[in-house]
């Protein structure tokens, strides 16, 4: 009887507790996306010129609230205006902001240019007005030849050659010679 006792109480107690999933669903309309796809493709252009190629695990997009969320392994090839490609970033996910088509990366943003030079950063900010990437969080540059670059904070063209890191740090492998 006692056992019996012990099983109608774990019955009742586990038939309390919310399901998980009900609680986390969205309450209103504009929190379920419009359109949503999976291993995406997406040619971005700009006065019919490729400027860039993203691809997403996934993209959903929100009309009302003028973003797309970008998710899973997200990669975008950039071109410069003669077609030719200067960089890729790749990073965890990311946000588009629809109105201005300013862009957010997040998570292990890398970016490579063609140049040679690799950046590293957690969060990378795209202006499109300006043509501009620029992070307020940590970089790391690093460069073919194995100079390393850090800094609080960076702004550059999205080729990484003209470029400005608010307290740069870090070492060079190249010997410099110094006149006395």
């Amino acid at each position: 009887m006692r056992n019996f006792l012990y099983l109608i109480l774990m019955i009742l107690l586990f038939a309390c507790v919310p399901d998980d999933k009900e609680s986390s669903l969205p309450n209103n309309a504009e929190d379920y996306p419009d359109q949503e796809s999976w291993d995406a493709t997406i040619l971005i252009t700009k006065e019919a010129q490729t400027i860039g190629h993203l691809k997403a695990g996934k993209i959903e997009k929100y009309s009302k609230k003028n973003i797309t969320l970008l998710k899973e392994n997200i990669r975008i090839d950039f071109y410069n205006k003669e077609g030719q490609h200067t960089s890729v970033l790749t990073s965890e996910g990311g946000k588009v902001f629809d109105y201005n088509q300013d862009m957010l990366a997040y998570g292990n943003v890398i970016v490579v240019s063609d140049s040679g030079m690799t950046l590293y950063t957690d969060t990378l900010k795209w202006d499109n007005k300006k043509q501009k990437i620029y992070s307020e969080v940590p970089i790391i540059i690093t460069t073919e030849e194995g100079d390393t670059l850090c800094g609080d904070s960076f702004i550059s063209d999205p080729n990484l050659r003209n470029r400005e890191i608010i307290n740069p740090h870090g070492k060079t492998v190249k010997t410099i010679k110094i006149d006395k």
